[in-house]
């Protein structure tokens, strides 16, 4: 006779054994189930022309605070902080808002980042992404100025969801989006009391490549979702779904790139009952960031070194020949502060020798004060300058520089810059040289580093030029250097091909002897296999022999 309670245990023995191969066969046939097959390897694609990058060679990556206009012109927001490549803000009204491109005012001498200068074309750039976060269900607004009295304007309205989104925007169903606008406006909200974020803004050509995700489904049925994420993380915060499709299969699904911030990017796919699966990385390349160091718009010889022998640089009472309307002025550290007394602050500039102006034309200064930036309060600068200190008639006055807060160095030819006083202009030989570092009620203590009066950039038998590249962890590039009569077209000489760019600064000694005497503009273009950028000096060099 069978012993029954032992044939019993071999049973439940088998019977769980079969159970745990069934749940095991079962758990890896849905681990299976869906089968990524594209992209494969990792795909390495060119960013998308976005306007700050190829404008400014300075993307509206919230790295600066000069991603947003210095971080000034906002209306109803506090809090306001830049840290580790996001701004912050909470907002206190129910109009908040930020540029990221100021027009500029009126009237002013128009330098750096000012939208009047720095106008936007349609025709280049017809979509707007933001990486978003919200504490509230909300409404925002895209607005863009064709004035500086912001009575012309078109704008764009989407709804916002509580959490980090990216948003993408077309201006051009406005009906409004057509010349060159010289401004944008972005309002988070319509609400107060909402905590913002924002990761990166873009204004960008919407491009027609595509990148396609592919994958095989052994159990094809419903629906299946396709997220984009940064990392390979489904449980923070970083994925954002990009649509819903039926499950076949094989499957396709087609993503544009172009409205995204360079950076990995990965595909997940979420289907119901199965575990997700994570795709190899699309890496969106970032576009070289030029910056041509010489030639520039700062010019070369300086008046004060070169003519007189001592330097503007603020490193002794002699740099100044007299002040007035200013307290407690000191000279420490290679820098002049000291405290309007008056609407009227200024000092004179030591000019022992007449300056030629058809020469030094070019100002350049850096300066900051310690109180918050109110251009209706007078926070800006002006330079004042006559071929007579005696005679008060033939004083020349530069139209507002506008200054901010913070540590800022302002270019600007002189030659150009419009007058708000006198008749000469910036023309003949002067005697005299004055500042006016804050005007009327902006009476806070200022900081002067120093201030130049330059030349043109110039070379005779040679002139080296000096670029960098501003990306961390650039892919290894060629550069190629061209000379040009103007700053439009890259359609130039070339000076040099195919060369290799390193780290930080990069020179080249141009040859020079046989150029032609004249005016030019360097350019630049900067290839590294998967992205090509171009970019013209600020300033020319002036060749003679």
């Amino acid at each position: 006779m069978p012993n029954l309670r032992y044939t019993s245990k071999l049973y439940l023995a088998a019977l769980t054994l079969g159970l745990l191969l069934w749940a095991f066969l079962s758990t890896a046939s849905a681990a299976g189930e869906i089968n990524i097959t594209k992209p494969v390897p990792e795909v390495v694609i060119p960013e998308s022309n976005d306007f700050a990058t190829v404008r400014f060679a300075d993307p509206w990556d919230m790295n600066r605070y000069t991603d947003l206009s210095y971080g000034q012109y906002m209306n109803q927001l506090a809090n306001v902080n830049f840290n580790g490549g996001i701004f912050s803000a909470r907002t206190t009204g129910n109009d908040p808002a930020l540029h990221p491109l100021f027009p500029g005012y009126e009237g002013v001498v128009f330098n750096g980042r000012d939208g009047f200068i720095n106008r936007i074309d349609t025709k280049k750039y017809n979509r707007f992404s933001i990486r978003l976060y919200a504490s509230r269900t909300g409404s925002a607004q895209l607005f863009w100025f064709y004035d500086q009295r912001w009575t012309n304007f078109g704008v764009a309205t989407f709804h916002t969801d509580p959490g980090w989104h990216t948003y993408i925007i077309d201006p051009t169903l406005s009906g409004k989006w057509t010349g060159q606008p010289i401004g944008l406006r972005f309002d988070p909200t319509t609400l107060a009391g909402v905590d913002f974020k924002i990761d990166w803004m873009r204004l960008y050509k919407q491009a027609g490549r595509r990148v396609e995700l592919a994958w095989t489904d052994q159990r094809p049925r419903g629906t299946v979702d396709v997220y984009l994420d940064t990392d390979t993380d489904p449980a923070n915060d970083n994925m954002q779904l990009l649509g819903t499709v039926d499950s076949r299969g094989n499957n396709s699904y087609m993503w544009d790139p172009s409205a995204y911030q360079p950076g990995s990017y990965y595909f997940y796919i979420d289907k119901p009952g199965s575990p997700g699966v994570y795709s190899k990385p699309v890496v969106i390349n970032r576009t070289p960031l030029l910056e041509i160091l010489d030639p520039d718009e700062k010019g070369g010889e300086d008046y004060a070194t070169v003519v007189t022998g001592d330097p503007w640089d603020m490193g002794q009472r002699t740099d100044v020949w007299y002040w007035d309307g200013v307290r407690d002025v000191s000279f420490s550290g290679g820098v002049m502060a000291g405290n309007p007394t008056n609407g009227d602050s200024y000092f004179h500039l030591r000019v022992s020798k007449p300056i030629d102006t058809d020469k030094y034309h070019r100002l350049t200064f850096r300066f900051r004060y310690d109180g918050p930036f109110d251009y209706g309060a007078g926070t800006m600068s002006r330079v004042i300058w006559s071929p007579n200190h005696d005679t008060i008639s033939l004083f020349q006055t530069v139209n507002d520089i506008v200054t901010y807060p913070s540590w800022q160095e302002y270019s600007i030819d002189l030659k150009k810059a419009g007058i708000d006083g006198g008749s000469i202009g910036w023309k003949g030989m002067m005697k005299d040289f004055r500042f006016d570092p804050l005007e009327w009620q902006a009476q806070w203590r200022f900081y002067v580093d120093y201030i130049h009066l330059q030349a043109d950039d110039s070379g005779n038998k040679r002139f080296t030029i000096k670029w960098r590249d501003a990306r961390k962890a650039p892919r290894p590039t060629r550069v190629g250097l061209y000379y040009d009569k103007n700053r439009s077209g890259f359609n130039g000489n070339l000076i040099a091909a195919d060369l290799p760019q390193i780290q930080g600064t990069n020179s080249y000694v141009w040859r020079t002897s046989k150029v032609p005497a004249g005016l030019y503009y360097v350019y630049a273009v900067a290839n590294d296999g998967v992205s090509l950028s171009r970019r013209y000096s600020s300033g020319p060099v002036k060749i003679s022999h």
